[in-house]
């Protein structure tokens, strides 16, 4: 591989498996070939996992891309993009792993490509990665008002550890605008949407329970909960709590799972105290949301301003990667780790 390549530090910051999505991702949309050493060198197991694999399968499947270091365990990784094409492709995790992050790193590239559709299965509803419904219902709408177009359809659940779960998303041509986006708070809406969901396999009351438990809790603050109830197929027993709560553009998304031994109302509690935080800050973007819109708004060069509940490891992380790719991409960060803040590019 060439000597001209972006060479990034692996175990910087956050350390973990989002620097190799990042680089991906922006390794397609710019044609810019990289290598990562270090890669989760400070993790309990360090180097490459499955998951990590299957993205830079899914980068290379679409991309006709030449790699080096792909493989379990490895703490190296070269990645040298062709030209992506968009069309029809699936990709096949065989664990619990995220299908939420795989698109996530091969979605935008296809979006700039044309129009594309993708069948992934594994993991919807795991730990540390967001959920089939965070994609749906706060990801893919706020991502609309850059030009992105996404349609997400779940046809299986996927949980920890048996994973299984089916998701097919379509992926339509990216439109550009130029319209900046604002994202500001506070929220003036007072319902929130709660989904309590629960594989067949398990007692119907737990499912029942956790959506008594979270609309009690939000009652008491002043909400007023909207309550689903799905029953799920999945090759693994699990039990999910998520809130939506959308207000015009703005969308922030939090859920929680459950496990063997776990109550239920511990599980609507772990969701509904995470919006609480959330909410009591009066801004307008999740943690999460915040770190997952640099990148699209990097690429688009729509000007921008949002304010965020706070600003995590992971979103200072992310912005370090997006500047070895585009190094012009520099917005103004007021705010600390752990705390609330604002950010904005470009907006007069």
């Amino acid at each position: 591989m060439s000597l001209s390549m972006i060479r990034i530090d692996g175990s910087y910051g956050e350390g973990g498996g989002q620097i190799l999505r990042t680089s991906l991702t922006l390794s397609l949309l710019t044609g810019k070939a990289f290598e990562l050493v270090n890669i989760r060198a400070r993790r309990p197991k360090p180097g490459l996992r499955p998951q990590h694999l299957t993205c830079i399968k899914a980068a290379q499947k679409i991309s006709g891309a030449e790699v080096e270091g792909a493989r379990v365990g490895s703490l190296y990784l070269a990645f040298k993009p062709g030209k992506v094409k968009a069309g029809s492709y699936q990709f096949d995790i065989g664990t619990a792993g995220s299908t939420a992050l795989v698109f996530q790193t091969v979605g935008l590239a296809l979006a700039m490509a044309g129009t594309a559709k993708l069948l992934l299965k594994g993991g919807t509803h795991v730990p540390h990665a967001p959920c089939f419904h965070y994609l749906a219902e706060v990801y893919g709408p706020v991502l609309e008002a850059l030009g992105f177009s996404f349609v997400f359809e779940l046809r299986r659940y996927g949980f920890y550890p048996a994973g299984g779960g089916e998701v097919v998303i379509k992926i339509n041509s990216y439109q550009p605008v130029k319209e900046p986006l604002v994202l500001k708070g506070p929220y003036q809406r007072k319902r929130v949407k709660v989904l309590s969901i629960v594989t067949e396999d398990l007692p119907s009351h737990i499912r029942t329970r956790q959506a008594k438990a979270a609309s009690e809790l939000l009652v008491k603050q002043g909400f007023e909960p909207i309550v689903l109830l799905e029953k799920a197929k999945a090759k693994s027993p699990g039990t999910v709590v998520f809130l939506a709560y959308p207000e015009g553009e703005k969308r922030a998304g939090f859920f929680a799972l459950g496990k063997k031994g776990k109550p239920a109302e511990k599980v609507a509690e772990e969701a509904v105290l995470a919006f609480f935080d959330f909410y009591r800050t009066g801004k307008a973007v999740d943690p999460y949301l915040s770190d997952q819109l640099l990148l699209p708004l990097a690429l688009t060069g729509v000007p921008f301003y949002f304010d965020s509940s706070r600003l995590t490891r992971h979103f200072f992380t992310n912005l370090w990667v997006i500047r070895h790719f585009l190094p012009g991409f520099i917005p103004e960060v007021k705010g600390d780790l752990d705390t609330p803040g604002e950010v904005t590019h470009l907006l007069g």
